[in-house]
């Protein structure tokens, strides 16, 4: 028998949870019915209206399911095993009535139960929780109604109800004007009565406090009522709430205003308005924590609440949460899917500014706004809607590519779909973050994957590297040939299509001939002449450009394009003055084999050889740091190119490997003091290049004088004269000794370049030391790994070096691992 009772007893609880949201009164209900022994006393003419009623309601739904219900109902008349027919039917029309799973019917605050506790024939001790589980349901409760005001209440002491029953009017008077209080409405004999009466009333009377504190904030005339869609959503949440109470209070005037009262007593009314009066605490303390706010700073302001510790409290302010975000919802959602922004009221934490540049539109266009953000969302996501958004506004603008549906709409799948199964709000659910990452993600690959494939975002990364980088040494070493005669012009007189026919020689001269031809079109020559007033030669106005435009302008804009001239400037100053110092060397070598009969110029010729190869070490240390320094950073670049990173993230590697190059080159905003000391050692190399020229061109002019005189010689002798008279001997004379004087003066002339250029050397070794960029330091001591320059030149004694800093690093790591260890043995 047992287990048979439980079985029932659980089948029962399962009826009752799918049928009613209040489990414990919708089984109590249902215990009541099936315990009621007064089956035997109703006839079948109840049966028969019970059942039209219920016909009646399920054809008002529907007839299919009504016509069920006759089918089903005449199998049941005919099954001998129910003995409670008529009550299995009753309790399945009273639980239809019961409030279902709807925020329009949700019980929000209690029912008032003001009745004395009586006991019922037929429904034995259960009235107050019949009473509780079927308010709304007027069919239902007009027959318990009746029932329990038939019956009577048995007393012990007939004394003490006489005395109850002699102070029921003024009693009756204070619920009734209690009750009325508790809406706002103020009573002339508010403050009649006992002290603990007034005590009492004073406390019910401050609901109705709190009730015009939330009438006057959800009053569109009194100011206080946010502005915009999320305002309004919470303003019609907060006005569901005082239509509940509204109806929990008309129940307790109904009940207070029965014949005798119905049992009210202000201690009755008291305790019931406990649990009203702390939900109209928390929500006037929203209402005026949310006052003058609107749109995410509102939704943030509420969502505080969201974390206190009092469940009721976190319960209400999730509840009012969820109706002010679904515009938030709809704005998101839009956003999302389609790159449309529609905020009337400024409310979104994504702005969208007019009039800015399709090149610009991915960096200025759109921006988060801080303050707007919802605390129940990190920056993080906040950074990732907005990049997706853009995604699809960039795809659909810049890319002219719309498709039919967001690919990445299925990632938000669990954030748009309804909450059917209590999983929680869209914004408090888990997969919200999940989802956002994965939209963006798919939104992003889809993107980068288009600039690859369609516009050829690799093809021209490469290219920006190798010929304004100067990464393709063929191409630049051939170009610097043909144009040496061109750039050594003033550039005044220089034109851009003659250094533009010079630059398609080169091109098909060199492998740069096998780059597609979508790189070779945008790569041109252009001239910036400086604005100082100085005249420029070609070399110093002289620029390649890359030209790019339609969407490959958002990874290379204006500013980018400044940045690659000012690396190319730089570069191509220093690979000329290199360019250079190897030309020196091949007319060095080629006029070396005719100083065999000048031994007066080997050794000015011998110290040349040397400066110039110090010269060529330093400046070929300066191309190998500022290509090398940035190989990784290129590298890591093209790699997330090609694995479809977001967009962001190439803008974010790209402007790094760009400053690893400016600062490897000294361009950098971080460098601006070794700009003067590289450029006085450039300028240095350049003057040994001017001083080599004219050291070689009063050689050669003495070796062409001499051998003149030789021919003459021979000349004479042929004729049968003297081969050297006396004139010619003194004239020869005077000129030998106008050339020793002009390679003595040489030798002090290089000797002073020497010092001076030794010394700009020498500075600009101390500062890449001290600087705080670990390759800049590594750059001084493969300058200095020799120690040359440090022999030279007291400055750069053993603290001052690279050396001798990270030997000081890891004496100081050593020392605080040992402080560590004697503290933790203490």
């Amino acid at each position: 028998m047992e287990p048979t009772s439980t079985n029932v007893a659980e089948l029962l609880h399962k009826l009752c949870s799918h049928l009613s949201t209040d489990l414990d009164g919708a089984y109590e209900l249902a215990m009541s019915y099936l315990s009621s022994t007064s089956e035997k006393t109703r006839s079948s003419a109840d049966e028969k209206l019970l059942c039209q009623k219920i016909y009646s309601k399920l054809c008002s739904r529907s007839s299919r399911d009504a016509e069920k219900f006759n089918e089903y109902h005449s199998k049941l008349r005919n099954c001998f095993i129910l003995k409670q027919r008529l009550s299995v039917l009753s309790l399945l029309l009273a639980l239809s009535e019961l409030p279902q799973h709807s925020d329009s019917t949700l019980q929000l605050f209690p029912i008032p139960q003001l009745a004395n506790a009586k006991s019922a024939t037929g429904i034995p001790a259960v009235t107050p929780s019949i009473s509780k589980s079927t308010i709304g349901s007027v069919s239902c409760t007009n027959s318990l109604k009746q029932q329990i005001s038939e019956q009577s209440i048995p007393s012990n002491n007939n004394m003490a109800l006489s005395i109850h029953q002699a102070d029921r009017p003024n009693e009756r008077s204070c619920v009734r004007e209690a009750v009325l209080a508790a809406t706002g409405v103020k009573c002339r004999n508010s403050g009649a009565g006992s002290r603990p009466m007034q005590a009492l009333y004073s406390r019910i009377a401050h609901l109705g406090f709190l009730h015009d504190r939330l009438k006057e904030f959800i009053d569109p005339l009194s100011g206080l009522m946010p502005q915009g869609l999320m305002g309004e959503g919470l303003v019609t949440a907060i006005r569901d709430e005082l239509t509940e109470y509204y109806r929990s209070v008309a129940l307790l005037q109904s009940q207070a205003c029965e014949g005798d009262g119905g049992g009210a007593t202000l201690r009755r009314v008291c305790v019931w308005a406990q649990e009203p009066l702390h939900r109209l605490t928390w929500l006037a303390n929203m209402a005026h924590a949310a006052q003058h706010k609107k749109g995410g700073e509102l939704a943030s302001c509420v969502h505080r609440f969201v974390r206190h510790g009092d469940e009721r409290v976190s319960s209400l302010a999730r509840r009012l949460l969820t109706a002010l975000t679904y515009p938030l919802l709809l704005m998101l959602t839009r956003w999302l899917l389609h790159g449309e922004i529609d905020d009337p009221f400024n409310e979104f934490f994504i702005e969208s500014r007019s009039g800015v540049p399709i090149d610009r539109m991915w960096h200025d266009k759109y921006r988060v706004r801080e303050w707007m953000v919802p605390s129940f969302m990190c920056r993080e996501q906040a950074a990732q809607i907005l990049a997706t958004g853009k995604s699809v506004v960039f795809m659909r603008e810049a890319c002219a590519d719309e498709p039919d549906h967001a690919p990445h709409a299925h990632h938000l799948h669990s954030l748009l779909k309804p909450d059917t199964e209590g999983a929680g709000a869209w914004w408090e659910a888990a997969g919200l973050g999940g989802a956002v990452r994965g939209a963006h993600d798919a939104a992003a690959r889809r993107l980068v994957a288009a600039l690859c494939s369609r516009h050829h975002l690799l093809d021209h990364l490469a290219a920006h590297r190798r010929y304004l980088l100067l990464a393709q040494g063929d191409f630049v070493h051939h170009l610097m040939t043909l144009l040496q005669e061109e750039l050594n012009k003033p550039a005044t007189s220089l034109y851009v299509h003659n250094l533009t026919c010079t630059l398609e020689a080169a091109v098909r001269a060199t492998n740069a001939q096998y780059e597609p031809s979508h790189v070779l079109a945008r790569l041109h020559v252009n001239l910036y002449p400086n604005c100082d007033g100085r005249e420029d030669s070609g070399w110093d106005v002289f620029a390649l450009q890359y030209r790019v435009d339609g969407p490959l302008g958002t990874l290379f804009p204006a500013t980018c394009a400044a940045r690659y001239r000012a690396l190319f400037t730089q570069l191509w100053r220093v690979k000329r003055i290199e360019y250079s110092l190897h030309d020196a060397w091949r007319e060095h070598t080629i006029l070396h084999k005719r100083l065999k009969h000048m031994p007066e110029v080997w050794a000015v010729m011998r110290r040349v050889c040397c400066v110039r190869a110090e010269a060529l070490r330093v400046c070929g240390a300066l191309q190998e740091a500022s290509c090398a320094g940035a190989e990784d950073d290129w590298a890591e670049l093209l790699a997330a190119a090609a694995s479809r990173t977001d967009l962001d993230r190439l803008l974010h590697l790209h402007l790094r490997a760009l400053d690893q190059h400016s600062v490897h080159a000294m361009i950098h905003h971080s460098t601006q003091e070794l700009q003067s000391y590289l450029g006085n050692v450039l300028n240095e190399t350049l003057a040994l290049r001017s001083f080599e020229s004219m050291l070689h061109a009063g050689i050669v002019a003495e070796l062409e004088r001499r051998d003149r005189l030789e021919r003459l010689k021979a000349e004479r002798v042929a004729r049968g004269e003297y081969a050297f008279t006396a004139a010619d001997e003194a004239e020869d004379k005077e000129k030998r000794k106008n050339f020793n004087q002009f390679i003595a003066k040489r030798k002090a002339d290089l000797n002073v370049w020497t010092r001076t250029y030794r010394g700009h050397v020498t500075a600009l070794i101390l500062k890449l030391a001290l600087h705080s960029e670990i390759s800049l330091q590594t750059l001084a001591f493969r300058l200095d790994y020799s120690d040359f320059y440090k022999r030279g030149d007291a400055k750069l004694h053993e603290p001052l070096t690279y050396q001798h800093k990270r030997l000081s690093e890891i004496g100081l790591n050593l020392a605080k691992s040992k402080y560590i260890e004697r503290s933790k043995k203490k």
